[in-house]
């Protein structure tokens, strides 16, 4: 029984609602149709706003950034007040209205600004991404300008390894060949030529004086068995003087003898060894050097060079810069006018029906009142 009373209260209710809104429809229409034209004179009247958008990468050196991205969007968001508006009397131009990491690429970020135009709104965009590179563009200065000094410095190393050391080594083997060993050669042929020539001519003088002396003393020895006693003593004094005179030149050719020996056996072989050493060891170890070491030194010099001109290169060194084309909507993103004005005629139809079952309710508690 209770539950068909409440059924038709509610039944009655709705009816009076219904009733309520039917009767003031006038009113409700009329409402909400000023609440519309109002938000379409708002919408309509105020000024569009544009927004430009780009993706900024940001510069890197070798392997690393020039800027960590979270770091350069929070310094970007303070130099452009980005988050703190500050509100001034000069009217709206430009702003730039969010700074942000890309979430997928950690070396991107994305620069969003708003103006009365697609052409303002570019052009502050431009003004961030000139920031970001006019803000490390001392950085990548410095960085290739140490490279260059570094290949400086390599160049007047390589410079000093050809010009001089290189040189050096060429004279220095030039003068072993020209003085050095021409030396030795002239000794050598010297002791040939000369001294060996020189000794056998005094062996042969000797030889020669040994006969004339043997020769002489036979002579005397045949005079003396001719001659008396007186004859024979003087013989006998001129004998014991050709003797002596035999002796001094057979010792005076075993000393040459010796002298030759020597030279053969030692003096023109020290000095073939000598030759051969300075061949083999001074002449090779500067060939060596001359040859290998220093081509090889300065080949990694050059190495060197052409890494340090790769660093300095655009496949190393990149400054902050926009990748793809900036985002221009050819719309204005403020104010959504169509989104204004739903909302205005959906807001405008709520409150009016509020209003209507507001004063309605006030009606009828005056009625009950009274």
């Amino acid at each position: 029984m209770n539950d068909k009373v409440c059924i038709e209260e509610d039944e009655i209710d709705l009816r009076e609602l219904f009733k309520t809104i039917a009767k003031n429809k006038k009113f409700i229409i009329i409402f909400t149709t000023i609440i519309t034209l109002l938000a379409i004179f708002y919408a309509y009247t105020k000024t569009p706003i544009y927004e430009v958008k780009s993706n900024v990468q940001i510069g890197y050196i070798g392997k690393n950034l020039i800027a960590e991205p979270t770091s350069l969007v929070k310094i970007l968001n303070i130099v452009f007040n980005v988050e703190d508006k500050i509100k001034t009397k000069d009217k709206f131009v430009s702003e730039v209205s969010k700074i942000s990491t890309n979430k997928k690429l950690k070396n991107f970020i994305e620069i969003r600004t708003q103006a009365i135009s697609n052409e303002e709104a570019l052009k502050k965009n431009k003004e961030v991404v000139k920031y970001i590179q006019d803000k490390y563009k001392n950085k990548i200065d410095q960085y290739i300008l140490n490279n260059n000094n570094k290949i400086k410095d390599l160049n007047i190393k390589i410079d000093n390894l050809v010009n001089l050391k290189m040189q050096d080594i060429k004279r220095d083997i030039e003068k072993i060949k020209t003085q050095q060993l021409a030396k030795i050669d002239d000794q050598i042929s010297f002791f040939k030529n000369i001294k060996l020539k020189s000794i056998d001519d005094k062996i042969k003088f000797h030889n020669d004086k040994l006969q004339e002396y043997t020769k002489s003393i036979n002579k005397i020895f045949k005079v003396k068995q001719n001659n008396n006693a007186t004859s024979t003593v003087i013989s006998s004094m001129q004998i014991v003087n050709y003797q002596n005179l035999i002796l001094n030149s057979q010792n005076k050719i075993e000393d040459l003898k010796l002298e030759k020996e020597k030279i053969l056996t030692q003096t023109i072989k020290d000095l073939e060894i000598k030759k051969e050493n300075i061949k083999n060891d001074t002449l090779r170890k500067l060939k060596y050097k001359l040859e290998i070491e220093l081509p090889n030194q300065k080949e990694k010099l050059l190495q060197q060079i052409k890494e340090i001109e790769y660093n300095n290169s655009d496949n190393n060194i990149q400054n902050s810069k926009v990748i793809g084309d900036y985002v221009i909507k050819n719309y204005p993103v403020k104010p959504k006018k169509k989104l204004i004005v739903v909302v205005a005629f959906v807001t405008g139809l709520i409150l009016s029906i509020f209003l209507v079952f507001l004063i309605e309710f006030f009606r009828k508690e005056n009625y009950n009142e009274k």
